[in-house]
């Protein structure tokens, strides 16, 4: 299911060259990096590139995953 949606492999997906249109999604946390280093599309393969060039190039949506997930109940016993 997961290559049908994105072209790629499990462990080699990256935001680029997506085979049918997919929201990507940013943490916020990326911002304090100067380089990140996402899948380039192969197991072995990254690339580098600005997390600001990152979310423009694939027209990402910036979302604060830790914020939104605190108080969220994950079904996990305490």
């Amino acid at each position: 299911m997961f290559q049908w949606q994105t072209g790629h492999s499990v462990g080699s997906a990256c935001p680029f060259g997506l085979c049918r249109p997919l929201q990507v999604y940013c943490d916020v946390s990326l911002k304090d990096f100067s380089m990140v280093y996402p899948a380039g599309g192969a197991p072995n393969a990254a690339v580098r590139i600005e997390p600001e060039r990152l979310a423009a190039l694939v027209n990402a949506q910036w979302v604060d995953v830790a914020a939104q997930s605190v108080g969220v109940d994950v079904g996990v016993p305490g």
